[in-house]
């Protein structure tokens, strides 16, 4: 069975910005990377509609047009089923300590089977007992 991640906005912001970290490690290089691994591993990514008003907002790329660049790296993506129960992403923001929109990624990928989550924010989502695995890009 394929492996099914749950993707971090900023994973995709990186690699669409060419972003390096204050360290000057190239995350969009990492992004890409694992971008290439789930194709060939035939990985299935993740994306909520919580995923999409991030990037939209941040680097104001639409729904479509996301879709599009992942589809050209030939990768299978599936969208969260449903919005996660608002009372699941409270009981994380209280049991993890996490700033609420890290806890709505977090529920979305509970709720949506996800084996990991794919995130550059180790800090914030390490706290979360609600996932299985956290993996950083």
């Amino acid at each position: 069975m394929a492996k099914r991640f749950y993707l971090d906005s900023n994973v995709f912001i990186s690699f669409v910005r060419e972003e390096m970290d204050s360290a000057f490690n190239l995350r969009f290089v990492d992004s890409e990377n694992f971008f290439a691994l789930c194709r060939k591993e035939k990985c299935v990514l993740i994306l909520s509609n919580f995923f999409f008003k991030e990037v939209n907002k941040i680097i104001s790329l639409k729904k479509a047009d996301v879709l599009e660049e992942i589809k050209r790296h030939e990768i299978c993506v599936v969208s969260a089923e449903k919005n996660p129960s608002k009372e699941l992403v409270l009981k994380v923001v209280k049991e993890c300590g996490i700033h609420f929109a890290d806890a709505v990624h977090v529920a979305h990928a509970c709720e949506s089977k996800a084996d990991a989550v794919i995130t550059w924010n180790k800090k914030r989502f390490c706290k979360s007992t609600e996932i299985r695995r956290v993996f950083y890009a």
